[in-house]
C-alpha cells in the first residue's frame, strides 16, 4: 500500500480529513500524516503557502508517494504544488482521487465508460496546461500543433458515443422482478452508514446477481470503507408474508462532482425504480453534519418513483439527547434502529406500511385447481385467511400486481368451472 499525506484548507472552522482518509484507504493509499489549514483561499496551490511548505516536508519526511489535497485544484495549482515537493511524487485532488476509486470499482459496461469519459474531461484541461507549459518554455513533446489536444477530445466523443449506444438494464430488471410477485427496497445513505450490515440483518440467506439469479455463497462485504458496494448487491427477504427484493447501493460522497454522480448511475436507477427507498442516516453525526447529508441525500433522490423512508442507524451508540437532535433534519419521522444491536420490528413494520398494498377477497370451487392457487397465493402474497367449504374463499394482502394476477387466476378458474 503506497503512503500518502493529507493537505486540506477550510475557509473556517477545523478540518476534518475523516472522509478523505477513508477515499484514500478505498484506492490503496495508506494516510501517513495530514496537513490542515483555515485560511482563505490562495490562488497559487488553493492550500497557503505555509501549508504547501509542510505538505511537502511530510511527504519528504515519511517518503511518501503521494500528496492528496481535499480541496479542488486547478492545472496551475497542481504543477506548483508538484514544483514543491520531492520529484516524482504524485499530486492527486479530490477528484483525480475519486476517480481512482471508481476505477477501481466499477462493474457494469455502462459505468466503466461512465467513469472513463469523467477522466477523459479531467485529464483535458490539465492537457492543454502542459501543452501551454512546454511552449512557453520553447520544449516541444509533440509532432504536430494541436493534435494532443484533437485526438483526445475525439476520444471524449467516441466514449460519449458508446456510453449511448449501452443499455440500461435497470428498469427492465426490476419490471421482472415486480411481475414475479417482489416489491423492491433500496437502501441508499452516506457511506459507513450502515447500510450493508442492515441490509444482512433484514435479508433471509439467499442473495442475487444482478440478473436476478441466485448467488447463495455471495455475502455483502461489510468492511469499513468507502465505496465497498460500487455494484449493486441484492438480497431476498420475507417481510410480513412479502416478498422483497431489497437491493444495496453505492454511498453517497460530500462534494461529488455532477460528472461522477454518473459514474455509479446503475445503481441509483436501482433507488429510483424501487418501491420503497430506505435513506440509512449515521445517528451519531453531529445535527449539522446530518442536516448536510439529508440535503444531498434529497437531491439525489428528487426523481424517485416509491416513498422514501428515513432511517436513523446505529441508534445504540447515541444518547437521548443526541437521538432528538439527529430527528429534527428530517421532513417524516425517521425510523430508530440499529443494524448491530436490538431487533428491527420497528423498521419492518415501517417498511410494510410504505409498500404498495390492496387487498382481495378470492372465490372458487373447491377442487384441485383451488388449492394450487391457494398455494400460490401464499407464495406471492400474505394470505390473511383461508375458508374451507363448497367454496373456497381465500382473503389475501399485497402488492397490487400480485392482488391484479390473483383475481385473473380466480376468474379463469370460474370460467373453466363454468364450461364444465
Amino acid at each position: 500500500m503506497s503512503g500518502a499525506v493529507i493537505g486540506k484548507r477550510v475557509e473556517q472552522g477545523d478540518a476534518d480529513t475523516t472522509e478523505i482518509t477513508a477515499l484514500a484507504s478505498a484506492a490503496g493509499y495508506e494516510v501517513v500524516a495530514a496537513v490542515t489549514a483555515t485560511a482563505p483561499r490562495d490562488a497559487t496551490f488553493n492550500l497557503p503557502s505555509g501549508t504547501a511548505a509542510a505538505l511537502a516536508d511530510a511527504v519528504e519526511s515519511h517518503d511518501a508517494t503521494t500528496a492528496i489535497v481535499d480541496n479542488e485544484l486547478t492545472p496551475g495549482q497542481a504543477h506548483n504544488l508538484s514544483e514543491r515537493l520531492p520529484a516524482g511524487v504524485a499530486v492527486y485532488d479530490r477528484r483525480r482521487l475519486v476517480l481512482e476509486v471508481f476505477e477501481r470499482g466499477v462493474g457494469t459496461e455502462a459505468a466503466r465508460l461512465q467513469v472513463k469519459l469523467a477522466r477523459l474531461r479531467y485529464e483535458l484541461p490539465r492537457l492543454r496546461a502542459d501543452i501551454r507549459r512546454d511552449e512557453a518554455t520553447e520544449v516541444t513533446r509533440h509532432d504536430e500543433e494541436g493534435k494532443p489536444i484533437e485526438d483526445h477530445k475525439r476520444r471524449i466523443d467516441e466514449t460519449r458515443r458508446k456510453l449511448q449506444r449501452v443499455e440500461d438494464p435497470t428498469p427492465k430488471r426490476m419490471e421482472q422482478r415486480r411481475a414475479a410477485g417482489f416489491d423492491t427496497v433500496a437502501l441508499v445513505g452516506y457511506t459507513n452508514a450502515g447500510k450493508t450490515t442492515l441490509l444482512r440483518r433484514l435479508a433471509d440467506d439467499l442473495s442475487l446477481d444482478a440478473d436476478g439469479h441466485s448467488d447463495e455463497g455471495g455475502e455483502p462485504n461489510v468492511a469499513d470503507r468507502l465505496f465497498e458496494t460500487l455494484g449493486t448487491t441484492t438480497r431476498r427477504a420475507s417481510i410480513a408474508g412479502r416478498r422483497v427484493l431489497l437491493t444495496d447501493t453505492v454511498g453517497f460522497v460530500s462534494d461529488l462532482p455532477h460528472e461522477f454522480v454518473a459514474s455509479f448511475e446503475s445503481t441509483m436507477a436501482s433507488a429510483r425504480h424501487a418501491d420503497v427507498v430506505l435513506l440509512v442516516v449515521d445517528a451519531t453525526d453531529d445535527t449539522a453534519e446530518i442536516e448536510r447529508k439529508v440535503a444531498v441525500a434529497r437531491e439525489q433522490l428528487a426523481d424517485v418513483e416509491g416513498t422514501v423512508v428515513p432511517v436513523l442507524n446505529k441508534t445504540d451508540r447515541a444518547t437521548e439527547e443526541e437521538l432528538a437532535a439527529a430527528r429534527e433534519p428530517f421532513e417524516s419521522e425517521p425510523v430508530v434502529a440499529s443494524a448491530t444491536a436490538g431487533d428491527l420490528a420497528a423498521l419492518r413494520e415501517r417498511l410494510v406500511a410504505e409498500l404498495p398494498t390492496e387487498e382481495a377477497t378470492l372465490s372458487v370451487p373447491n377442487s384441485d385447481v383451488a388449492m394450487q392457487l391457494v398455494s400460490w397465493c401464499y407464495d406471492h402474497a400474505e394470505v390473511r385467511d383461508v375458508d374451507y367449504a363448497e367454496a373456497v374463499e381465500i382473503r389475501l394482502r399485497g402488492k397490487p400486481s400480485v392482488i391484479a394476477e390473483a383475481e385473473r387466476r380466480e376468474s379463469d378458474i370460474g370460467s373453466q368451472s363454468n364450461r364444465s
